[in-house]
């Protein structure tokens, strides 16, 4: 199946006349989970006009059950999600049964893919109907009983042997291809996630991939249509999403994020991870300054009671150490895309883990093309703790629901959005 299927999202205290609950898809209120290997974050919003969204409430609470991106440790996995969701219930007031998850790890992979479409045309013009028909050879690429279909695509559409059509409402051929993103996911990691989420008492709407939620919550459409590189760097991860003539068209995971910073000063000084994650957030850097080699911090040891006196220099260099790696990887990534001239694009970077003083500098100087450092940029109303990198992806799968979701069985993503005929009956 190519597309998200039409899932009842009830929520909250909400009626019905005759007394029974309304569902999400009725209220127009949902929820969205980001899954990280870091936290859990849970948001409750509505969509707030045609392309926006208002935060109802949101809460984020610590998770160590998931190791670069995927989940290792169901049972913590689902306490921390069971006790995100209610402290969000309890704020709000309402009743949260289904989410939307996003997904991301290294067994994410994608392809594009050139296919045709068949009976196309038969009316004379091409129909919002044929434009929804998945193609077959698509469908049965997605079949891989080790894989599962997150998101199909569609870039653009060749006409007749013309390539580069956006949409081809209306036009007339029968000799029609689409070429499709297609991003699928490894069957085991995906139950795991789907498994700890149910297992707190919450039914998954549906999975969203989380650099491209990302891209929607902090991506310009300008930047997108120009070309533009997001590079997420959460928890576990650094995910990446590429963008051109406003299409995605390009996907990848590095499997290094703010865990691998951290736990290079917890083993280089034999200090427990809480502790390495308080040094890094209050002393590390990318920047080595001559002063930080006469600030010296205090880091308990394991298996012994004395601490030790650690420079802030070495810390530092732990932490450039680390980017700079990041950053090379980055780097061949970007090249894989193949966005076209790097100076012409946009590069963006987000997540959490960026907030890295120096780092976006950084990748700035190995890359040698300018690099933003990106916030959630939404339209509606979202309060002001969300508007931090940190919270891209889950601003972003608001974002997602509210502009992209297609609650329709064999509906297609057409250019990141809903195809016309769904766009025309849902707004």
């Amino acid at each position: 199946m190519l597309a998200q299927e039409e899932v009842a999202v009830p929520v909250g205290p909400s009626l019905r006349s005759d007394g029974t609950s309304r569902t999400a898809m009725e209220t127009g209120i949902f929820a969205a989970i980001d899954v990280g290997t870091t936290k859990v974050c849970t948001i409750l919003g509505r969509r707030n006009g045609k392309r926006g969204i208002q935060v109802l409430g949101h809460s984020t609470v610590p998770c160590s059950g998931l190791r670069k991106g995927n989940v290792t440790d169901v049972a913590a996995t689902e306490e921390a999600v069971r006790e995100s969701i209610s402290q969000v219930e309890h704020a709000t007031g309402h009743r949260i049964e289904s989410a939307f998850v996003g997904i991301t790890g290294s067994h994410v992979s994608f392809e594009n893919r050139r296919d045709r479409l068949e009976a196309v045309g038969e009316s004379g013009v091409i129909t919002a109907g044929d434009l929804s028909r998945a193609p077959e050879s698509l469908a049965s690429a997605a079949s891989d009983p080790g894989r599962r279909l997150l998101h199909a695509v569609r870039m653009s559409y060749a006409l007749d042997g013309e390539e580069g059509i956006r949409n081809p409402l209306g036009m007339h051929s029968r000799d029609i291809e689409v070429e499709t993103h297609v991003v699928t996911g490894g069957v085991a990691f995906i139950n795991r996630l789907v498994r700890a989420v149910e297992k707190a008492g919450i039914t998954v709407a549906s999975l969203v991939l989380e650099p491209l939620a990302s891209g929607l919550a902090v991506l310009t459409p300008e930047e997108k249509e120009r070309g533009a590189l997001l590079v997420d760097m959460g928890g576990g991860t650094t995910d990446v999403v590429g963008f051109r003539q406003g299409r995605i068209c390009f996907t990848g995971v590095i499997p290094v994020g703010g865990y691998q910073f951290t736990n290079d000063i917890s083993l280089t000084f034999n200090t427990p991870y809480q502790a390495a994650e308080a040094a890094k957030l209050n002393y590390a850097g990318t920047e080595l300054q001559a002063s930080f080699a006469d600030q010296e911090i205090s880091l308990p040891v394991i298996g012994r009671e004395a601490a030790v006196r650690v420079s802030r220099l070495d810390i530092c260099q732990l932490t450039r150490e680390r980017a700079q790696e990041l950053a090379r990887m980055i780097k061949l990534l970007l090249s894989d895309a193949q966005l076209g001239d790097p100076s012409g694009i946009s590069f963006v970077l987000t997540g959490g883990a960026s907030n890295l003083p120096g780092l976006p500098a950084l990748i700035q100087r190995t890359l040698a093309i300018p690099v933003r450092h990106g916030v959630p940029n939404v339209r509606g109303a979202i309060p002001d703790e969300l508007k931090d990198p940190a919270y891209a992806t889950s601003v972003g799968i608001l974002v997602w629901v509210a502009t992209e979701y297609v609650p329709r069985r064999n509906a297609i993503e057409t250019n990141g959005n809903r195809t016309t005929e769904a766009a025309s009956r849902n707004g």
